[in-house]
């Protein structure tokens, strides 16, 4: 039960992070039509790229290499996001040096936003530690 929540929460947080990653494409890129369709394929495809982040907590290749692993399923998830969506020959045929530095541009901003949101909760609990201990 405990890996079936651990899958759900990766899952709702891709989802999160892929629709947040998605509306300030938007906001900086333009207009877009988005369907229905277009939305539940993001969901979807954002949640799976949640489950492939599970390959940071293995500990069978050094970090480096999972970042690379999990950077280039990423692309391929989000190229099958583009295509079920009925993005891909909108915005990719055609554009695919276009297409490939806006997922890296968007991946390098949600790797420094966990960071950073890591930084602040890694503070937060030092400083109730360190309140603990004082007392």
């Amino acid at each position: 039960m405990a890996n079936i929540l651990k899958v759900v929460k990766y899952f709702a947080i891709g989802v999160l992070l892929g629709s947040f990653s998605f509306l300030l494409i938007i906001l900086l890129g333009g207009e877009m039509m988005v369907s229905p369709k277009g939305v539940l394929s993001l969901f979807f495809f954002s949640g799976l790229i949640g489950i492939v982040s599970m390959i940071f907590e293995a500990e069978w290749f050094n970090f480096p290499i999972r970042l690379l692993i999990h950077l280039l399923i990423t692309i391929v998830i989000v190229g099958m996001m583009m295509y079920f969506a009925g993005w891909w020959h909108q915005v990719v045929a055609g554009h695919v040096v276009s297409f490939l530095t806006s997922v890296g541009i968007t991946y390098v901003g949600v790797w420094v936003m966990l960071y950073l949101a890591d930084v602040i909760n890694t503070k937060k609990m030092n400083a109730v530690l360190r309140k603990r201990k004082s007392k």
